[in-house]
Protein backbone atom coordinates (compact mmCIF):
# COMPACT_ATOMS: atom_id res chain seq x y z
CA UNK A 1 0.00 0.00 0.00
CA UNK A 2 1.37 3.33 -1.00
CA UNK A 3 0.34 5.16 2.18
CA UNK A 4 2.08 2.75 4.53
CA UNK A 5 5.25 4.81 5.10
CA UNK A 6 3.11 7.87 5.82
CA UNK A 7 0.85 6.08 8.32
CA UNK A 8 3.89 4.49 9.98
CA UNK A 9 5.52 7.91 10.31
CA UNK A 10 2.35 9.33 11.87
CA UNK A 11 2.03 6.40 14.28
CA UNK A 12 5.70 6.63 15.28
CA UNK A 13 5.42 10.39 15.82
CA UNK A 14 2.47 9.99 18.20
CA UNK A 15 4.22 7.12 19.98
CA UNK A 16 7.40 9.19 20.37
CA UNK A 17 5.42 12.15 21.70
CA UNK A 18 3.69 9.87 24.23
CA UNK A 19 6.96 8.41 25.50
CA UNK A 20 8.65 11.83 25.54
CA UNK A 21 5.94 12.94 27.99
CA UNK A 22 5.82 9.64 29.91
CA UNK A 23 9.15 7.80 29.82
CA UNK A 24 8.93 4.03 29.36
CA UNK A 25 8.43 2.04 32.53
CA UNK A 26 11.02 -0.58 33.30
CA UNK A 27 8.37 -2.67 35.04
CA UNK A 28 4.60 -2.79 34.73
CA UNK A 29 4.63 -1.89 31.05
CA UNK A 30 1.28 -3.45 30.08
CA UNK A 31 -0.96 -0.53 31.03
CA UNK A 32 1.52 2.00 29.69
CA UNK A 33 1.57 0.24 26.31
CA UNK A 34 -2.24 0.25 26.25
CA UNK A 35 -2.24 3.96 27.18
CA UNK A 36 0.23 4.68 24.37
CA UNK A 37 -1.93 2.71 21.93
CA UNK A 38 -4.98 4.70 23.04
CA UNK A 39 -3.02 7.90 22.45
CA UNK A 40 -2.24 6.76 18.89
CA UNK A 41 -5.88 5.91 18.13
CA UNK A 42 -7.05 9.22 19.60
CA UNK A 43 -4.68 11.10 17.28
CA UNK A 44 -5.03 8.98 14.14
CA UNK A 45 -8.34 7.58 12.90
CA UNK A 46 -8.24 3.84 13.50
CA UNK A 47 -10.07 3.32 10.21
CA UNK A 48 -7.02 4.77 8.44
CA UNK A 49 -4.73 2.30 10.25
CA UNK A 50 -6.72 -0.94 9.98
CA UNK A 51 -5.99 -1.56 6.26
CA UNK A 52 -2.29 -1.59 7.14
CA UNK A 53 -2.74 -4.07 10.00
CA UNK A 54 -4.99 -6.37 7.96
CA UNK A 55 -3.74 -6.00 4.40
CA UNK A 56 -5.70 -7.89 1.75
CA UNK A 57 -4.08 -9.35 -1.36
CA UNK A 58 -6.28 -11.67 -3.39
CA UNK A 59 -7.61 -14.38 -1.09
CA UNK A 60 -5.12 -13.67 1.71
CA UNK A 61 -5.18 -11.39 4.73
CA UNK A 62 -1.70 -10.33 5.82
CA UNK A 63 -1.59 -9.48 9.52
CA UNK A 64 1.04 -6.83 10.34
CA UNK A 65 2.01 -7.41 13.98
CA UNK A 66 4.46 -4.49 14.03
CA UNK A 67 1.63 -1.99 13.50
CA UNK A 68 -0.91 -3.99 15.53
CA UNK A 69 1.22 -3.87 18.67
CA UNK A 70 1.42 -0.08 18.58
CA UNK A 71 -2.34 0.54 18.35
CA UNK A 72 -3.88 -2.52 20.01
CA UNK A 73 -5.65 -1.95 23.31
CA UNK A 74 -8.87 -3.27 24.81
CA UNK A 75 -10.66 -0.07 23.77
CA UNK A 76 -10.28 -0.96 20.06
CA UNK A 77 -10.29 -4.77 20.09
CA UNK A 78 -13.92 -5.05 19.02
CA UNK A 79 -13.46 -2.44 16.26
CA UNK A 80 -10.46 -4.40 14.98
CA UNK A 81 -12.34 -7.71 15.18
CA UNK A 82 -15.31 -6.32 13.25
CA UNK A 83 -13.00 -4.92 10.58
CA UNK A 84 -11.34 -8.32 10.27
CA UNK A 85 -14.76 -9.98 9.89
CA UNK A 86 -15.80 -7.44 7.27
CA UNK A 87 -12.76 -7.94 5.04
CA UNK A 88 -13.02 -11.70 5.50
CA UNK A 89 -16.61 -11.62 4.23
CA UNK A 90 -15.50 -9.57 1.22
CA UNK A 91 -12.75 -12.09 0.39
CA UNK A 92 -15.14 -15.03 0.76
CA UNK A 93 -17.59 -13.25 -1.53
CA UNK A 94 -14.91 -12.89 -4.18
CA UNK A 95 -12.89 -16.11 -3.71
CA UNK A 96 -15.11 -18.47 -1.62
CA UNK A 97 -12.20 -19.12 0.79
CA UNK A 98 -9.34 -17.23 2.39
CA UNK A 99 -5.93 -17.62 4.02
CA UNK A 100 -4.37 -15.72 6.88
CA UNK A 101 -0.67 -14.84 6.79
CA UNK A 102 0.84 -13.73 10.12
CA UNK A 103 4.38 -12.45 10.61
CA UNK A 104 5.26 -12.63 14.31
CA UNK A 105 8.61 -10.84 14.16
CA UNK A 106 9.15 -9.18 17.52
CA UNK A 107 6.48 -11.08 19.44
CA UNK A 108 7.36 -11.53 23.12
CA UNK A 109 5.92 -13.59 25.96
CA UNK A 110 4.51 -10.46 27.59
CA UNK A 111 2.82 -9.48 24.31
CA UNK A 112 1.09 -12.86 24.14
CA UNK A 113 -0.49 -12.19 27.50
CA UNK A 114 -1.19 -8.54 26.65
CA UNK A 115 -3.08 -9.38 23.44
CA UNK A 116 -4.67 -12.66 24.55
CA UNK A 117 -7.98 -10.84 25.09
CA UNK A 118 -7.98 -9.79 21.42
CA UNK A 119 -7.72 -13.43 20.31
CA UNK A 120 -10.52 -14.34 22.73
CA UNK A 121 -12.73 -11.55 21.36
CA UNK A 122 -12.11 -12.49 17.72
CA UNK A 123 -12.76 -16.15 18.44
CA UNK A 124 -15.85 -15.49 20.57
CA UNK A 125 -17.40 -12.91 18.25
CA UNK A 126 -16.63 -15.13 15.27
CA UNK A 127 -18.52 -18.02 16.83
CA UNK A 128 -21.43 -15.77 17.91
CA UNK A 129 -21.95 -13.87 14.68
CA UNK A 130 -23.29 -16.96 12.91
CA UNK A 131 -21.54 -16.18 9.61
CA UNK A 132 -19.40 -19.31 9.66
CA UNK A 133 -16.30 -17.49 8.45
CA UNK A 134 -13.97 -20.19 9.76
CA UNK A 135 -15.57 -22.75 7.45
CA UNK A 136 -14.00 -20.83 4.59
CA UNK A 137 -10.52 -20.55 6.13
CA UNK A 138 -7.91 -22.61 4.29
CA UNK A 139 -4.68 -22.08 6.24
CA UNK A 140 -3.06 -19.78 8.75
CA UNK A 141 0.57 -19.26 7.72
CA UNK A 142 2.70 -18.18 10.69
CA UNK A 143 6.08 -16.66 9.79
CA UNK A 144 9.00 -15.80 12.08
CA UNK A 145 7.56 -17.32 15.24
CA UNK A 146 9.42 -16.62 18.46
CA UNK A 147 11.64 -19.35 19.86
CA UNK A 148 8.93 -20.24 22.36
CA UNK A 149 6.43 -21.10 19.60
CA UNK A 150 5.41 -24.38 21.22
CA UNK A 151 4.37 -22.47 24.33
CA UNK A 152 2.64 -19.90 22.12
CA UNK A 153 0.64 -22.66 20.44
CA UNK A 154 -0.29 -24.15 23.80
CA UNK A 155 -1.84 -20.78 24.79
CA UNK A 156 -3.37 -19.62 21.51
CA UNK A 157 -4.58 -22.88 19.96
CA UNK A 158 -6.90 -23.82 22.88
CA UNK A 159 -8.73 -20.47 22.75
CA UNK A 160 -9.42 -20.49 19.02
CA UNK A 161 -12.30 -22.32 17.44
CA UNK A 162 -11.60 -26.09 17.45
CA UNK A 163 -12.39 -26.22 13.73
CA UNK A 164 -9.13 -24.44 12.83
CA UNK A 165 -6.66 -26.15 15.12
CA UNK A 166 -5.16 -28.18 12.28
CA UNK A 167 -4.91 -25.30 9.82
CA UNK A 168 -1.73 -23.74 11.18
CA UNK A 169 1.45 -23.90 9.09
CA UNK A 170 4.48 -22.53 10.92
CA UNK A 171 7.54 -21.28 9.03
CA UNK A 172 10.57 -21.18 11.31
CA UNK A 173 13.49 -18.82 10.82
CA UNK A 174 15.81 -21.81 10.22
CA UNK A 175 13.77 -22.81 7.16
CA UNK A 176 11.78 -25.64 8.76
CA UNK A 177 8.05 -25.76 8.04
CA UNK A 178 5.65 -27.49 10.43
CA UNK A 179 1.93 -28.05 10.04
CA UNK A 180 0.39 -27.88 13.51
CA UNK A 181 -1.70 -30.90 14.40
CA UNK A 182 -4.42 -30.04 16.89
CA UNK A 183 -4.92 -32.42 19.77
Amino acid sequence: MSGEPNILNRINAVKKEYYDEKPKNLLFKKQQKFDCADSVTKNIDINAILPFIFKVEGDTIFFNYSIFKVIASPSVYLIMANYLFSITEQIIGAHSAYNLNVDLTGLTMSAIERYREFVVIVSGEGMRNGKGLLKHLNLIHVHNPPSFVEYLCSIVIPIVDPAIKDRFVIYFKNGNVVKYEGK
